[in-house]
């Protein structure tokens, strides 16, 4: 698996994952440009990729995730308590571009799990992306650290 942080602060977030198959990004807080060229530096092809997964509404984390959607046909992965107070931000998207994830799914050959994460967010998420014996955790502007974020990163070979 490949990761790399894109962009992590106030100003945006934005965190590209891989397997050989499946290309992600969680989280698009900055302008779509900006993530764009962004992969590029990194030597990856924006059209490639088959996912944003979203962590919570604050817009430098779905700031660019709209027009990616719209750009590269993507779908997009939220919980539904985030769906609804981040859908006005991201423009108009395609209803199969609408993914309401539960705890545990998949995108292409990755295993996503999804758990609370305390952020004052209407349903903040972490995720743990696991493929081919490897786990990559990421759970990002927490409150304070649960156990359940503890039990969900446990064994994972990289955390952010």
């Amino acid at each position: 698996m490949i990761f790399c942080s894109l962009y992590s602060g106030s100003s945006g977030n934005s965190i590209f994952i891989s397997s050989k198959e499946t290309k992600i990004l969680v989280d698009a807080g900055l302008t779509g440009k900006s993530i764009i060229s962004a992969l590029e530096n990194i030597g990856e092809r924006p059209e490639e990729l088959q996912g944003i997964l979203i962590t919570h509404e604050h817009s430098d984390h779905i700031k660019g995730a709209g027009i990616l959607s719209r750009k590269y046909n993507l779908p997009i992965y939220a919980n539904e308590k985030t769906w609804v107070a981040m859908e006005r931000s991201l423009g108009k998207i395609k209803p199969e571009h609408i993914k309401l994830i539960d705890k545990e799914f998949v995108v292409g050959d990755l295993e996503v799990s999804s758990f609370r994460v305390p952020h004052d967010a209407v349903a903040c998420r972490g995720y743990t992306i696991s493929h081919g014996g490897k786990k990559i955790s990421v759970a990002t502007d927490m409150g304070v650290f649960t156990e359940e974020i503890r039990r969900n990163i446990i064994d994972s070979d990289l955390v952010l």
